[in-house]
C-alpha cells in the first residue's frame, strides 16, 4: 500500500489555476453574447477563416458603392431638377415672345425679361452639390459660366462683335438705321461665333469641360452622371436670352427687330426640345441606379447569410454556457475560501 501527501498548498492553488481559465471563458461568451459572433473567428473557423474575410470583403465592397450611387443620385435629382427650371423658363419666354404684339416686343418689359432669364440660366448651370459644380463636366471644381455683365469677357465680346459689325454701340440711335438683312448677317456670323464656336464660347463663357462624369454603379455597369454647361442647348438658351436684351432691340427698327425675335425664337425651340432629351437621359440613369441599388441590397442579404452561417453564434446557447461557467466560478471561490480556513493549528 502506498500513500501520497496532498498539502493544503496544492489544494488551495488547484481551483486558482482554474479560475483564470473560465473568467477568460467567461469575457469570451459576453463578447459572443454582446455581438453575436464568435470572439475569435479566426480560432473557430481555421481555414474556412479566409472565406469569411472575402464574403465581409464583398459585403462592405457592395455597402460602399450603394452609399457612392446615393451621392450619385443625389447629383442627378439637383441636375434634372435644374434641367426643368431651365426648360420651364426658356418656354415662359418662349411663350411671352410670342404672345407680345410685334410693337412691344422690343419694349423695356420683354428686354427685362430677357436679362433676367439669362442670369437664371447662368444661376442654374452654377449649380453646386457638396461643392461640387453639375453643369462643369469633369470640371466640376470651377464655376461652369461667367456672369453676364459689365467688363465681363462675355459682354465684352458681345459689345465688339456689334461694334465691329455696325460701327457703333447698342446704345447709339443709330441702331434704328441697321436693316433686317444686315441684322441677320450679323446673327448667323459675327454674333453665333461668340456662341457656337467652341474657342470663342470656352474664352468668353465657359469654363466647363466638354467631357462629362462617369459614375460606376454596380459591379458591372456604369453610366453618365453629369451634363456639360457646353450643350448646344444651353449655348442657344444665352444666345437668344443675349440677343432679345442686348442687341439695341429698344430702338431697332420694325424689321430688323422682328429679324432677332424670330432667331431668337427658333434657338428656343431647338434648345427646349434638346434639354428635354437630356432631362429623359437623366431620367433613365435614375432609374438604372435605383435598379442597381435593390440588386445589390439583394446580394448585401445572400452574403449576410453565408457570412452569419460561419460566424454567428446562438446567443441562447451561449448565455447557458456563461451561467454554468458563472456557477463553477462561484464555486471555485467558494472552495477557496474553505480551503484557507484549514489549518492544523485547529486540531492541535
Amino acid at each position: 500500500m502506498k500513500t501520497t501527501f496532498i498539502s493544503t498548498y496544492s489544494l488551495l492553488n488547484s481551483p486558482r489555476s482554474s479560475l483564470v481559465r473560465m473568467q477568460t471563458d467567461a469575457a469570451r461568451y459576453n463578447q459572443e453574447i454582446a455581438t453575436g459572433r464568435h470572439a475569435d473567428v479566426g480560432l473557430t473557423l481555421g481555414g474556412r477563416t479566409s472565406q469569411a474575410v472575402s464574403l465581409r470583403a464583398e459585403y462592405d465592397n457592395l455597402t460602399a458603392m450603394i452609399d457612392a450611387n446615393s451621392r450619385t443620385k443625389t447629383r442627378l435629382d439637383v441636375t434634372v431638377e435644374a434641367l426643368g427650371n431651365i426648360r420651364e423658363m426658356a418656354d415662359e419666354f418662349q411663350a411671352e415672345l410670342l404672345s407680345v404684339p410685334h410693337a412691344q416686343r422690343g419694349s423695356e418689359v420683354i428686354r427685362n425679361a430677357a436679362r433676367d432669364k439669362l442670369a437664371a440660366l447662368i444661376g442654374s448651370l452654377n449649380s453646386a452639390v457638396d461643392g461640387q459644380f453639375l453643369f462643369g463636366g469633369t470640371n466640376s471644381g470651377v464655376t461652369p459660366i461667367n456672369d453676364y455683365a459689365a467688363g465681363s469677357a462675355s459682354k465684352v465680346a458681345v459689345d465688339a462683335a456689334f461694334f465691329a459689325e455696325f460701327g457703333f454701340a447698342q446704345d447709339d440711335p443709330a441702331v434704328a438705321n441697321i436693316s433686317a438683312a444686315a441684322m441677320a448677317t450679323f446673327l448667323d456670323n459675327a454674333f453665333s461665333d461668340r456662341f457656337f464656336v467652341d474657342a470663342n464660347w470656352q474664352a468668353d463663357w465657359s469654363n466647363a469641360a466638354d467631357s462629362v462624369q462617369r459614375s460606376r454603379i454596380s459591379q458591372s455597369e456604369t453610366l453618365t452622371s453629369s451634363v456639360s454647361a457646353n450643350e448646344a442647348a444651353l449655348r442657344q438658351l444665352a444666345a437668344a436670352y443675349t440677343m432679345v436684351f442686348d442687341l439695341g432691340s429698344d430702338k431697332l427698327n420694325t424689321d430688323a427687330l422682328q429679324v432677332v425675335i424670330d432667331k431668337a425664337t427658333e434657338l428656343m425651340g431647338g434648345a427646349i426640345a434638346q434639354i428635354i432629351d437630356i432631362e429623359a437621359q437623366m431620367g433613365v440613369a435614375q432609374n438604372r441606379i435605383e435598379t442597381a441599388n435593390t440588386n445589390m441590397e439583394a446580394q448585401k442579404k445572400i452574403l449576410a447569410t453565408r457570412v452569419g452561417k460561419l460566424e454567428d453564434v446562438d446567443p441562447a446557447e451561449a448565455k447557458v454556457r456563461l451561467d454554468a461557467l458563472l456557477t463553477q466560478i462561484e464555486m471555485s471561490y467558494s472552495l477557496t475560501v474553505r480551503l484557507q480556513s484549514l489549518s492544523l493549528l485547529r486540531y492541535l
